[in-house]
């Protein structure tokens, strides 16, 4: 991040955009699993909204520390170590890591039923696992990876409902 913070502040300026505009899809796909499942739907609303937020918080905290790399390495280093101390990343990430069973929870009704949702689905769900697992591991590639699978299930669900084959979803 030292070496190149602009380039920092606009990666994650875009996983901030993108989830933002991510938001509305998660909800259709949380009713669509409300349809087939209302209880498993309800709490992946409740999950993902809750992930949203801890997620978008992340996001904003690196954007401002590439703002800050911009201009003092020791700032960063300050920032950072104020950003992912106990009291600021315990309640912060345990709401970011509230979006992967929120995740899961709409994805596997869509999954365990047969049709044109089974794979969009069960491609979005691996996308989000395997961001879990960089975030776990700190192996920056399971995130790339994880991302082109969440956005190419994003595009095949985004596909689908502009076909009209998803049928109306549930509560919204």
């Amino acid at each position: 991040m030292a070496a190149q913070p602009t380039r920092w502040y606009l990666a994650h300026l875009l996983l901030f955009l993108g989830l933002v505009l991510f938001v509305p899809g998660l909800l259709t796909l949380a009713g669509l699993a409300a349809a087939r499942r209302p209880r498993m739907g309800y709490a992946a609303r409740v999950l993902v909204v809750i992930g949203l937020g801890g997620l978008s918080a992340v996001f904003v905290g690196e954007m401002v520390a590439g703002r800050f790399g911009a201009v003092s390495a020791a700032a960063t280093e300050v920032f950072l170590g104020t950003l992912f101390s106990g009291p600021i990343a315990g309640p912060m990430l345990l709401a970011a890591l509230a979006f992967v069973p929120g995740a899961a929870m709409f994805a596997v009704p869509l999954v365990a039923e047969s049709g044109p949702l089974r794979w969009p689905a069960a491609v979005l769900l691996a996308g989000t696992l395997l961001i879990l697992a960089e975030i776990l591991s700190s192996q920056v590639l399971l995130s790339q990876i994880g991302n082109l699978l969440v956005w190419g299930g994003s595009a095949a669900f985004a596909w689908l409902l502009v076909r009209g084959e998803l049928g109306p979803p549930a509560g919204i």
